[in-house]
């Protein structure tokens, strides 16, 4: 059998991928609702102190909110690691500002099935720009 002269498309791996998806969530959550925690109001986070925080465990969530910045908030080493990310204080804030319809609508979200590897790879270009225009706005408010 003959060699074809094709050559295979590498894929970054998955981790790598989820890496940077990351680092822009942080980065997204952190200029669009500054360093105070979202579930105990404990203000002028910093460091090691200054967490990104889920509305359900991490761990419970499929690759299609995994990654969502709807549920994700800034958060206290307290919250999020000690109190488990305070879960029922994320709810109750969560439904006073978006309201029930909202709240329903996501926790019918945690069903969608997506493959992670394509998903993710859609999302980093989004919050890029999201990055990039958040970036520009704070650059002008500081102006």
């Amino acid at each position: 059998m003959r060699k074809t002269k094709l050559k295979n498309k590498s894929k970054a791996k998955i981790s790598t991928i989820q890496n940077k998806l990351w680092l822009l969530c942080k980065a997204i959550t952190r200029l669009k609702y500054g360093n105070c925690c979202y579930t105990c109001s404990t203000a002028g986070l910093t460091g090691p102190n200054w967490h990104t925080g889920h509305l359900w465990a991490k761990a419970s969530l499929g690759a299609y909110l995994k990654y969502d910045l709807r549920v994700l908030r800034p958060q206290c080493y307290n919250c999020n690691i000690n109190l488990g990310g305070a879960g029922a204080d994320f709810w109750v804030r969560m439904v006073r500002e978006n309201g029930q319809e909202y709240m329903d609508k996501l926790k019918s979200e945690r069903s969608i099935i997506v493959k992670a590897y394509d998903h993710y790879l859609k999302l980093i270009p989004e919050y890029e720009k999201i990055l990039l225009d958040l970036n520009h706005e704070k650059f002008n408010e500081e102006r």
